[in-house]
């Protein structure tokens, strides 16, 4: 008699827990940017850490200096969508491509930040390279940082190229660098997106504590890259890796020191400190993705920028269903009855499509 056949192994599909945490840091960053909305670069009285705050601004609202509907976003996540056109064309990252998609989008931005306005107008003005701008503004402005934009813009590559260290890191430093330079900015992106990359590769048994340690060695990786790459910055480059390292040590703390004289939530001094160490600290201490969300809108500051990188690096640890399904079902209809490029291009339910399946 001939031998059995052998039984097969029924088809794999996609975990469901990635497939989560994937749409979770993606949905985490639009959520996060538009619940803060509201209260945006106010200078809110909020709790000592680690107690958290729960309210009073606990749901979706719009309004702000732009009276905004509710649900809709805000520069970050316009900044995200072209980051996230791009890599689903070119199935890879283009800085060259990148960088035409966020000069596209200011005709149709209701508010442009001061870092981004700057940059933009170098790039139309200067007659140099456009792709030279971020490093040109920096110089100018004597090697200063320059806020957290590239910071809250940046979750597309962490999750679209979550498998590739090499290729992950070398994005988020070229686009870092077309509108942030400082090694600072940089680096931070470089870390987020190893924090996020371990979250959407990883399934049952994932800590917090393990997305800090993804950073940490995203800080060395990219850190080395980048000496590399711009020897005549090495000093600057070892400064920003100690400084970014001294930021996930402060968040491991009950109290992450973001309001004291050096480093304060309300001053835009040191912007990409604030909302580096403030995601990793919400990410440590905040039990849900909502309550870290909640907490981070009524600190005050920069919000959106707070809102957006703490949203992805939550929803990536949690999951899209640990965000509110009001809240996300708010932002994926904002507009729907607008229409035009806010809806067209720069909606945040086009980022869902880096992770169908």
């Amino acid at each position: 008699m001939p031998p059995p056949p052998r039984r097969r192994n029924a088809p794999q599909g996609p975990d469901p827990l990635i497939a989560q945490r994937r749409r979770g840091a993606l949905l985490g960053l639009a959520v996060g940017n538009a619940l803060a909305v509201p209260t945006a670069h106010r200078n809110l009285q909020a709790s000592p850490f680690p107690t958290l705050a729960d309210g009073p601004y606990d749901r979706m609202t719009g309004g702000g200096p732009q009276q905004l509907r509710k649900g809709q976003v805000t520069e970050e996540v316009h900044l995200a969508c072209c980051l996230g056109h791009s890599l689903r064309d070119f199935k890879r990252y283009d800085a060259a491509d990148a960088l035409r998609r966020y000069r596209a989008w200011q005709p149709h931005a209701f508010d442009v930040s001061e870092a981004m306005k700057e940059v933009l107008e170098d790039c139309q003005s200067s007659g140099l390279p456009p792709l030279g701008a971020g490093k040109r503004v920096w110089l100018r402005s004597h090697r200063k940082a320059v806020g957290a934009g590239s910071l809250a813009r940046c979750a597309p590559l962490g999750v679209y190229l979550a498998g590739d260290a090499k290729a992950r890191t070398q994005a988020a430093l070229e686009d870092s660098a077309l509108t942030h330079y400082d090694p600072r900015c940089q680096l931070a992106c470089a870390a987020l997106t190893a924090a996020l990359a371990k979250a959407v590769t990883t399934g049952e048994g994932l800590k917090p504590e393990d997305l800090v340690t993804a950073a940490e060695s995203g800080i060395l990786l990219a850190g080395a890259a980048l000496g590399r790459s711009a020897p005549d910055y090495v000093q600057e480059v070892a400064f920003a890796s100690g400084l970014l390292r001294e930021d996930l040590a402060r968040a491991r703390d009950d109290d992450p020191w973001l309001y004291g004289p050096d480093l304060h939530v309300h001053r835009a001094q040191h912007a990409i400190h604030v909302a580096f160490r403030l995601a990793f600290w919400e990410l440590l201490h905040a039990p849900t993705a909502q309550a870290a969300l909640i907490d981070v809108v009524h600190r005050g500051g920069d919000t959106e920028v707070h809102g957006a990188v703490t949203g992805a690096l939550v929803g990536a640890f949690h999951g899209e269903e640990a965000l509110p399904e009001e809240w996300r079902k708010q932002v994926l209809e904002a507009l729907g009855t607008v229409k035009g490029p806010l809806w067209d291009v720069y909606h945040p339910r086009h980022l869902l499509s880096l992770v169908a399946d």
